[in-house]
């Protein structure tokens, strides 16, 4: 069985040992009050349940044995503290309690029976031990803190010692306020003790009483600047993007939409390798309900200076409406890249606050046709752009000349991954993220797995017959219609092992954990269900500090249930495993870890600054799962709130 399944097998789990015992307890506590003969039927009621708890807490243990073959990441809190506290009750119950319950008394007496506390109080311990485990599965993720640790425990030593005082045989005037207080006072600790999960490890933490560079110094070269690849002037591209509302007209419905120049998506910067790229931001947002729609244009997957990464409270202030703000960079890097609003970006950007940047290499490609597609969804409703046109919902087409090599540059600007087939020709995947793959093979029929912001350049030899792209279940882009062929309906293709191997980095000087999961935390203040990284959520998450030159391995571990596409800022990653299967190394900026999976990437600290690091699922990111990697002394005079919202 599959990590993933075993991760949704446990969370089933855990919510029926923790019902199966609670029901047990409740039944044997009613069996044990009635008289002999009369709760006689009750009580073997009760020993069923027992005996079927503990089978399922049984399987519990093996399923998380199964887990521990996958890595300690996924068991640390289980080991740890949520099986101990069901188990070992457990024991005890099937000792002492479940014996009794099978034990026909000979009295009829009205009265309790002088058994209780041992048929019932191990029963109950049981059940409180599993619903701890539902809190862990909730609470605690990897690593395993005393704060959480602690606060489990507090909850269910209350839980306890009450239980134990109203079964026993003293009613005290007060008893059950005393009990009362014993618990409020346990839950009032666990909430303090807990408040410690979370200390605040934004990226200030290494602001303050640091002598370095400030992020905004890290600034793309002046437009005068001389010199490009080869030392001679380069040119000067200089572009503007005003941020404005707009109409889409799809086929089923008009749109209303944020854009750059009033249009979705915004205008296809292309450029030249060794060109500078200028791009002026003006933003013509209207203030809805008193509040300003600020923007920033951050150039996804391609590593510019620190300082023109666009990110709100990290490398500058947000740009308001009636403001503007220049980015300016080399184009050093050819291939295929996108540009997005990185404020509020899980809103500006389903919205259509994004547009294409291709940088042709200075030699020229053989392919003579050379296409972009852009796949976006407008609430429910996926949509194709070829080269920058209006988009459609519908079947978008292209006339090509039978026998030219063709290149279709395919970028995913959804917060969702998207499988897509080929079919008519064979064909290679050339590019992956902007980066060419040594070593391409023909693929046909094959399809492919796109992460959210990810991209594919895509070759063929056009055939004399038609050719179509798929993107999930629809058609997407028909070449030579009318005839369609049959979708493409192969297996995926594995990235991780596509292409020709290359060798990894002969030694790291650092290595890095991400464990990402979904699970309470303090997320902007304030206690709520996010998505974390090492059991924090953002901005409380620890910022790794490399210094420049050093080459880092990062682990990055997912036990959630969620598919996690992490997009690290000004850096591309090279792969190395995936759940430690070698790869052959190809270089990427967006990968997608899905449940239960575990990728090693390795980074070179090559690009100084200060860089945000996320999940591409920007609600994901919205919801705490965003940090930063920073150089040693690089700091920033940005600060997040006040406008300054990333995700």
């Amino acid at each position: 069985m599959t990590t993933a399944r075993l991760i949704a097998l446990d969370q089933i789990l855990f919510v029926l040992v923790a019902a199966a015992w609670a029901a047990t307890a409740g039944v044997a506590l009613a069996g044990v009050r009635q008289p002999a003969a009369a709760g006689r039927r009750t009580r073997l009621i009760a020993a069923a349940l027992c005996a079927a708890a503990i089978v399922m807490t049984a399987l519990r243990v093996a399923v998380t044995l199964g887990l521990a073959r996958a890595g300690w990441w996924f068991v640390a809190e289980k080991v740890t503290l949520a099986l101990p506290l069901v188990v070992l009750p457990a024991l005890v119950s099937a000792a002492v309690s479940l014996p009794r319950l099978l034990r026909v008394p000979s009295s009829g007496s009205g009265a309790p029976l002088p058994s209780s506390r041992l048929v019932a109080f191990p029963l109950l311990l049981t059940a409180y031990g599993a619903v701890a485990g539902v809190v862990c599965g909730v609470v605690v993720s990897y690593p395993v803190t005393g704060g959480g640790a602690a606060a489990v425990l507090a909850l269910f030593a209350a839980a306890s010692v009450v239980s134990w005082r109203l079964l026993g045989p003293v009613r005290a005037p007060g008893h059950r306020w005393q009990a009362a207080g014993t618990c409020v006072l346990a839950l009032a600790t666990a909430l303090a003790v807990g408040g410690g999960w979370s200390g605040d490890h934004s990226h200030s933490d290494h602001d303050a009483g640091t002598q370095g560079i400030s992020v905004d110094l890290l600034r793309g070269p002046a437009a005068s600047a001389a010199g490009g690849p080869a030392g001679a002037r380069s040119r000067v591209r200089r572009f503007t993007l005003t941020a404005q509302p707009a109409t889409v007209r799809l086929a089923s419905g008009a749109v209303g939409a944020w854009s750059f120049n009033g249009q979705v998506p915004g205008p296809v910067l292309r450029v030249r390798q060794g060109d500078l790229v200028e791009v002026v931001l003006r933003n013509r947002l209207p203030v809805v309900g008193g509040t300003a729609q600020a923007v920033t244009v951050h150039w996804h997957g391609y590593d510019v200076p620190s300082g023109e990464d666009g990110v709100p409270g990290v490398t500058q202030n947000a740009v308001a409406p009636g403001q503007i703000h220049v980015y300016r960079f080399r184009a050093e890097d050819a291939g295929t890249y996108w540009y997005h609003s990185h404020q509020n970006s899980s809103v500006a950007v389903p919205r259509g606050l994004f547009g294409l940047l291709v940088v042709d290499p200075a030699a020229p490609l053989p392919e003579s046709e050379d296409h972009i597609l852009a796949l976006h969804t407008f609430g429910t409703r996926p949509t194709l752009s070829v080269d920058g046109a209006a988009p459609t919902d519908g079947l978008a087409r292209l006339a090509l000349p039978p026998g030219a090599r063709t290149r279709l540059r395919v970028v995913n600007t959804d917060t969702r991954p998207v499988v897509l087939g080929l079919s008519g020709a064979p064909y290679r995947i050339a590019a992956v993220d902007g980066g060419d793959v040594p070593g391409a093979t023909d693929l046909n029929g094959s399809r492919l797995h796109l992460a959210a912001g990810g991209r594919y350049d895509l070759t063929f030899t056009v055939p004399a017959g038609p050719v179509l792209l798929t993107a999930g279940d629809r058609p997407a882009l028909l070449v030579n219609g009318p005839a369609t062929p049959p979708a493409a309906a192969g297996p995926i293709v594995d990235i991780t092992r596509y292409g020709a191997a290359t060798a990894p980095p002969a030694r790291f000087d650092q290595e890095v954990t991400w464990v990402l999961d979904k699970t309470l935390a303090m997320a902007d203040g304030l206690p709520r269900l996010a998505q974390t990284v090492n059991g924090k959520a953002w901005p409380n998450i620890p910022t790794p500090v490399v210094r420049q030159g050093q080459t880092v391995r990062i682990r990055v571990v997912n036990r959630g249930t969620d598919t996690h596409p992490m997009h690290p800022h000004g850096h591309h990653v090279r792969i190395l495993s995936r759940n430690g299967v070698p790869a052959t190394g190809l270089p990427m900026d967006t990968f997608d870890v899905a449940p239960g999976e575990v990728w090693e990437v390795a980074l070179v600290a090559d690009n100084p600054g200060m860089w945000m690091s996320h999940c591409h699922d920007l609600a994901h990111a919205a919801q705490g799962m965003e940090f930063h990697l920073a150089y040693e002394g690089v700091t920033t005079p940005y600060v997040m709130g006040g406008g300054n919202h990333p995700a």
